[in-house]
């Protein structure tokens, strides 16, 4: 892989210990970037870069962060998790992304990429096919805390273009998986392993994927193509694999062979699984089976990257059965090791859905 354009200078990770900051990070290394990270998890990943661990949420930690830096890429996020206190989303999505952003403005950074999310602009129970960046945001988000402060951080971000020197954009990963996946696919995994597990819909709705190592190498493109007067400053951008969406369950099939699993045989019916879910949200708030995930396997949500294609020459490097392959030697190396998510700003933008 190779990436033309303008050179990076000093690059800054900001939340580079979870499953997309690695992969950028040894994007980064691999293409002899100076690399600085910043997490509070502390960096287990190969050597060569700068480490500093602090919290998105003081703003004097972030501000040494980025001091001196020419090139930030902004990973950090709380991602979406029923169990999270709502007041967090607000203070790590909001206001410690402000934080990054006032400290680029600060110290001059030229170039700030942010991590986004497919969520800005899905619209409930509205199928998405082929969705593009002529979606507009999700206008009934007050609901959503996970949503809403995406919404908010992406919108700060593209505002904060052409002030100064900096000039900004956003990468909107869609259903993102691979090594290092602490939400996603073990959940998912555990799901399959319950002898409740059941699947649900009809199996036709389709569901976009990225494989993270592609979803980094867009995030470095668009930073080698992001100035003044760029195509790329200001932007949004969708990106996910090459191929045909697929269903949630269909995706999800070879990765539990591989590991000596099934998908559960029993079905729940759109029209049920919906409302009982609403039902388990009333009872249960913090549970994981809710309207949410009903969506996300019953109702088609799939997108294109042909803008991120065309503005910075986004085209996946990473093949499905190559990202499979990968993925499932880190699930039968490692995945018990994996720490769970944790409740406060560690998590990071490991998958967005």
């Amino acid at each position: 892989m190779s990436a033309n354009g303008l050179p990076l200078g000093k690059c800054l990770v900001v939340g580079a210990c979870g499953m997309l900051g690695h992969a950028l990070v040894r994007q980064l290394l691999a293409a002899g970037e100076s690399v600085r990270l910043f997490d509070l998890g502390v960096w287990d990943g190969p050597p060569g870069a700068q480490a500093l661990q602090g919290d998105l949420r003081d703003a004097a930690a972030v501000d040494r962060a980025v001091e001196g830096m020419d090139t930030v890429f902004q990973l950090a996020s709380a991602v979406w998790n029923p169990k999270l206190p709502r007041h967090l989303f607000e203070e790590i999505n909001v206001d410690g992304h402000r934080h990054v952003i006032e400290a680029c403005l600060k110290h001059g950074v030229k170039r700030l990429v942010y991590t986004s999310s497919m969520d800005v602009v899905l619209r409930g129970r509205t199928p998405i096919v082929d969705g593009d960046e002529t979606l507009p945001y999700r206008p009934d988000a007050n609901d959503e805390p996970y949503v809403r402060t995406k919404i908010a951080a992406e919108k700060m971000t593209l505002a904060a273009n052409g002030k100064g020197a900096l000039s900004t954009c956003a990468i909107r990963p869609v259903g993102m998986y691979g090594p290092r996946d602490r939400y996603h696919l073990p959940a998912l995994i555990g799901l399959a392993k319950s002898p409740f597990a059941v699947r649900m819909g009809d199996g036709r709705a389709r569901f976009s994927h990225v494989f993270c190592e592609n979803a980094s190498w867009a995030h470095l493109l668009a930073a080698r193509q992001l100035g003044p007067g760029s195509p790329v400053a200001g932007q949004a951008y969708f990106v996910c694999d090459d191929g045909p969406a697929e269903n949630f369950f269909t995706f999800l099939e070879p990765f539990l062979a591989r590991l000596g699993l099934r998908l559960p045989k029993r079905s729940i019916p759109y029209a049920i699984a919906y409302p009982l879910a609403a039902l388990v949200e009333r009872l249960s708030p913090t549970s994981v089976f809710n309207r949410f995930s009903v969506i996300q396997t019953c109702v088609d949500m799939t997108f294109v990257h042909r803008k991120a294609t065309r503005d910075f020459g986004y085209r996946p490097p990473v093949g499905r059965k190559e990202a499979l392959e990968r993925t499932v030697a880190w699930l039968l190396k490692e995945a018990k090791t994996v720490p769970a998510p944790e409740s406060d700003a560690t998590a990071t933008v490991d998958s967005t859905t």
